[in-house]
């Protein structure tokens, strides 16, 4: 007589909860990563975009300007204006919570920063 391979009913529902759980906490969690790469990409537009002679409100309000087209959670006044080394560095910390269900939430701290060119 064969021995049987594969997977019970048991089994399968099982792996298939676990997977489903898995690829539903994903879904929740990409928009909290686009966000930071599109935050990513206005900080270096926006330090590019700048000599090192440009003042900090400049910088800010020009952030701005970029960021309402993204509509992204971080605003001019969170920035961490730097110079050194003939470049402005960019950085900023910032906190998302994504909500999972029930009282259960997941938490993400990113922390973005870019070098200008110039």
């Amino acid at each position: 007589m064969k021995k049987q391979k594969g997977l019970s009913l048991v089994g399968f529902i099982i792996l298939a909860a676990i997977v489903g759980f898995v690829m539903f906490t994903a879904f929740r969690c990409v928009p909290a990563w686009t966000e930071y790469f599109s935050l990513k990409k206005v900080l270096q537009s926006t330090a590019n975009q700048f000599s090192v002679d440009a003042t900090p409100t400049a910088i800010r309000s020009a952030f701005d300007k970029r960021n309402s087209i993204e509509d992204l959670p971080v605003r001019g006044t969170d920035l961490e204006i730097s110079k050194d080394n003939g470049r402005i560095n960019l950085s900023v910390n910032y906190a998302r919570k994504v909500h999972i269900a029930g009282n259960t939430s997941l938490l993400f701290d990113f922390e973005a920063s870019a070098s200008g060119n110039r």
